[in-house]
């Protein structure tokens, strides 16, 4: 059985898939300072103290940002970086660093929170004193600059793609379909919800349907419905490339006839690009080509500090299936 891609505009997406944007900050030869502001380096006019907190550091994904953010840091050479290490969407642990670094002043923070309501004095308390708040896939009017990315089209590219395999593969429609959520984080919500519109469209029944960003409950999901309908379920749809791949794992392990499951997530882990470019089970990731997303946290900050270039950008995601080889291993070089 074979994928299908339809008329989806892929290929016009990936054009601009590597596109870098720089802006005009004079790079000094310094070390990169994390975990606090060491003061002022010796050879730049300016250091950028620049905050950077993601709800879900246990991803995959999340992790190699942070390592592109650090790379892009060091590179400029005149910015101090700090790192937190929220998990889990833990909202106490996100808060006490928001608030360490507003009262360190630092320049910028570069935010996804687990909670707007929650952070919304950290946020008035932090611009009140000058610092430039920005916001990571879930912008607000408030804010001083943006980094994101389009969930709403990669959901709906995922939906599209998901709809053609499953009328060639299956017509009849009498399979059934497991999709994970991530409800703490409704800003990209759209990864789940274009896809489980479209199985409710065909009359395919979601037997399992619950908040899942790891490997581990990926597996276990997909473990706990394989026993119940081993013979039915054929799709499984991950909020992400961590739950995926996770569901990926149990599903080889069951021994199940991967040409007729449908196995997909987001993100464009090393995982899930490696599986796709050795035919190795997963149908498809929607990729965001994360060196640059993380390139763009230090970028936007400084732009939206010295009041030079543009503070928001939205990072393209491409759908990828093993057809698409180039791209994969282009993206599977980041993570060299």
């Amino acid at each position: 059985m074979k994928t299908t891609l339809g008329g989806r505009s892929r290929h016009a997406a990936a054009a601009a898939l590597f596109a870098v944007v720089a802006i005009g900050v004079t790079a000094c030869s310094s070390d990169t300072a994390e975990g606090g502001d060491s003061g002022a380096k010796a050879s730049c006019e300016r250091t950028y103290t620049i905050a950077f907190s993601h709800p879900t550091g246990e991803v995959a994904a999340v992790k190699a940002v942070k390592s592109a953010v650090e790379e892009r840091a060091e590179a400029n050479g005149c910015v101090n970086l700090l790192l937190d290490n929220t998990v889990d969407s833990n909202l106490e642990t996100q808060r006490r660093a928001l608030e360490s670094w507003v009262t360190q002043k630092v320049d910028a923070i570069v935010v996804w929170p687990v909670d707007a309501a929650a952070v919304e004095g950290i946020r008035e308390q932090a611009q009140a004193q000058g610092i430039k708040w920005l916001t990571y896939a879930s912008s607000i009017p408030e804010e001083d600059g943006a980094v994101g990315f389009d969930n709403e089209i990669a959901g709906q590219e995922m939906a599209e793609l998901l709809k053609s395999w499953i009328e060639e593969n299956y017509p009849d429609k009498n399979i059934k379909a497991a999709v994970t959520t991530a409800t703490a984080l409704p800003s990209i919500s759209g990864r789940s919800d274009y896809p489980l519109a479209m199985l409710d469209e065909l009359g395919i029944e979601v037997v399992s349907q619950q908040d899942c960003v790891a490997q581990d409950c990926g597996l276990q999901i997909a473990e706990d419905v394989l026993r119940q309908y081993p013979d039915d379920l054929k799709i499984f749809v991950g909020m992400n490339d961590d739950a995926g791949t996770g569901a990926l794992r149990a599903l080889l392990n069951a021994g199940v006839d991967m040409d007729g499951f449908f196995v997909a997530g987001y993100d464009g882990t090393e995982e899930a690009l490696i599986s796709l470019r050795d035919d190795a089970g997963y149908t498809a990731s929607s990729a965001i080509p994360l060196r640059e997303l993380g390139y763009s946290i230090i970028d936007n900050s400084i732009a939206a500090i010295t009041g030079e270039g543009d503070p928001s950008s939205l990072t393209p995601m491409t759908l990828l299936t093993a057809e698409d080889k180039d791209q994969i291993n282009d993206l599977l070089a980041l993570f060299e």
